[in-house]
């Protein structure tokens, strides 16, 4: 996707700078560095990145970016006891791809359907990011480790009772 020509500014996929600053927003500046290694003599092709938080956040960071059918399979794929761990690796090696994937499709169809007026506005309207998953991020946070400290209190106060009745 982005093998630049400095003297236009273009890459040989046809977006350029302008567009992906506007389309992607928050943190620009990274994805920027990252989806030049993407594409090798103007072919597209995977190359092995890291994303923190891809990895951490993986379904939050999906909702965030936009990409909400991947948000989707990752939810279910989460539910999948014992695939967990190797999800969060996996999409922590693919992020940045899976997202140089998603910005390069959307830029393009944005591109086709919009007149060159509303093209700017659209592409920051489509792209960019849900900033609420931030905060839905932190509720859950906050619900998962209150559900926790119960769940291991219950549990503390279950083996007490057991093991005083024990020694009796």
């Amino acid at each position: 996707m982005l093998n630049f020509d400095p003297a236009y500014g273009m890459n040989t996929d046809n977006v350029t700078t302008d567009e992906l600053r506007a389309f992607v927003g928050t943190n620009a500046h990274y994805y920027i560095q990252k989806f030049p290694r993407f594409t090798i003599l103007g072919k597209e092709k995977f190359c092995i990145t890291w994303n923190w938080s891809s990895c951490g956040f993986t379904f939050l960071w999906f909702l965030y970016r936009k990409m909400y059918a991947l948000a989707v399979i990752s939810f279910v794929i989460f539910c999948i006891p014992g695939i967990n761990f190797l999800m969060h690796i996996v999409v922590g090696v693919l992020g940045n791809y899976l997202y140089y994937r998603h910005c390069k499709a959307k830029i393009h169809e944005i591109r086709f359907t919009q007149t060159q007026q509303n093209f700017i506005p659209v592409l920051q309207e489509v792209g960019g990011v849900n900033k609420w998953v931030i905060t839905v991020g932190v509720i859950l946070g906050i619900l998962l480790t209150i559900l926790i400290a119960i769940f291991f209190s219950t549990m503390i106060a279950f083996m007490g009772h057991h093991m005083d009745q024990i020694s009796i």
